[in-house]
């Protein structure tokens, strides 16, 4: 995949991969490596949630990106061990998730069914699958402040770039209805395609990202707008200008402070990628003025941020990294020496400030995503995808909640394959 071109972004939409990413190739004239991977027709950008930002979360961590970042693992910090098990008790962890069901290969190559399988990480069993409402599929999804609530972004199956539609799902395990699909009936402009979204800690409104899905995607708008759950009214909007692009990597958009922020992302010239937050009491409509910086990093070196993501106290950002993706082939000497790593950045100064987890195993090039963090970040759910590029070694992952420095693997089942983890959402 070259990035000579640039992309709209509704194609930046379309083709982003189910790793949770919803990407633009428009960052600058690299060169990437040769692509083996299959796609489904639409995105599940994850996790972005990331409960994080998104699944946050949403939304297979499998296409090669124009990435190439500032190497942010020199900083002097040791590293922790990656093996045995965490130490701090898993009753604070989710318990339950979402994931798309990719068991179906369809007549046109594209893999999934569509569908979201709702599983019990403690049990590793699969409670409930979801099916879409009629003519329209499952695109992202995304965790709310618990494990029992999710915003569903879906599209019609038949329109390429037509209107989404966003759902509620609650999800009640061990019940006779294990689950209830709610339509939000947002009223976005039929013209707009929602990059990322997040559900607000009372429930009560959805903060939604979006651009035209016109032009190029440097000449798109990006809009952050809040949307109230009950009515679907739009309640408050902020408009960046010209050259201001959402992501580029994975989209970030998660509510902070009880509420009273908002966190996202943006590709900005300079070849930088910045993670702001959004006082959304505070003046506007301009969203650039209205927000400020909290961490910037620069497109520059081979494994950096493909993720920023900050903890709902607003105190830690966190920075979950690529390794060899442009090219896709690394060497697994350079993998498993700081090659995909979780950073933790002080919101405060903007640097970072220790490695959380850095993984150690070979691999020829992969991507780390955040699922979910608790309120000061000191335990975090990742997943590392590797060799999601498809250079010459198995594409797998894993998926595990990690803290003091070590990672727990969650149980998941069968039908869930590793190179999904990077879209479940908590």
């Amino acid at each position: 995949m070259s990035t000579e071109e640039p992309m709209c972004i509704e194609d930046r939409v379309r083709t982003a991969t189910r790793a949770g990413a919803t990407l633009v190739r428009d960052i600058g004239p690299m060169a990437a490596g040769p692509q083996k991977v299959r796609f489904r027709r639409r995105p599940a950008p994850a996790a972005r949630r990331w409960g994080s930002g998104g699944i946050p979360l949403a939304a297979a961590a499998v296409v090669l990106v124009a990435l190439s970042l500032v190497a942010v693992r020199q900083f002097g910090a040791s590293a922790p061990a990656t093996g045995g098990p965490a130490t701090n008790d898993s009753s604070t962890v989710p318990r339950y998730y979402v994931a798309f069901d990719p068991k179906e290969t369809q007549p046109d190559g594209y893999t999934g069914t569509g569908n979201l399988i709702v599983g019990d990480d403690q049990t590793g069993k699969a409670i409930a699958t979801v099916t879409p409402p009629h003519g329209l599929e499952f695109e992202t999804v995304r965790g709310a402040s618990d494990d029992r609530t999710f915003v569903v972004q879906a599209a019609s199956q038949k329109t390429q770039g037509g209107p989404a539609t966003w759902y509620l799902l609650r999800i009640a395990p061990g019940t006779a209805r294990p689950y209830q699909l709610t339509n939000l009936h947002l009223k976005l402009p039929s013209s707009s395609v929602g990059v990322a979204y997040a559900l607000s800690p009372d429930d009560q409104e959805l903060a939604v990202e979006s651009q035209p899905g016109q032009p190029s995607a440097r000449d798109n708008v990006v809009t952050l707008g809040i949307y109230s759950v009950s009515s679907g009214a739009e309640l408050r909007a902020w408009t960046a200008g010209a050259g201001v692009v959402g992501g580029p990597v994975q989209e970030t958009l998660s509510w902070v402070s009880g509420g009273r922020q908002l966190a996202f992302t943006v590709f900005m010239s300079g070849q930088r990628y910045q993670l702001r937050t959004l006082d959304v009491t505070g003046p506007g409509p301009g969203l650039m003025a209205a927000s400020r910086a909290v961490v910037t990093t620069r497109l520059t070196g081979g494994s950096t941020c493909y993720s920023l993501n900050i903890t709902p106290d607003g105190g830690t950002v966190i920075c979950a990294t690529q390794y060899a993706f442009v090219t896709g082939a690394g060497t697994n000497a350079g993998c498993a020496n700081g090659g995909l790593e979780y950073i933790s950045y002080s919101a405060r100064t903007g640097k970072p400030v220790r490695v959380l987890y850095r993984y150690q195993g070979a691999c020829h090039n992969g991507i780390s995503t955040l699922q979910w963090t608790n309120a000061s970040g000191t335990e975090i759910i990742g997943a590392t995808s590797i060799d999601v590029a498809d250079e010459g070694g198995k594409q797998t992952g894993q998926l595990g909640v990690i803290t003091g420095g070590h990672i727990r693997l969650l149980k998941l089942p069968k039908s869930v394959s590793p190179t999904y983890y990077g879209i479940i959402a908590f």
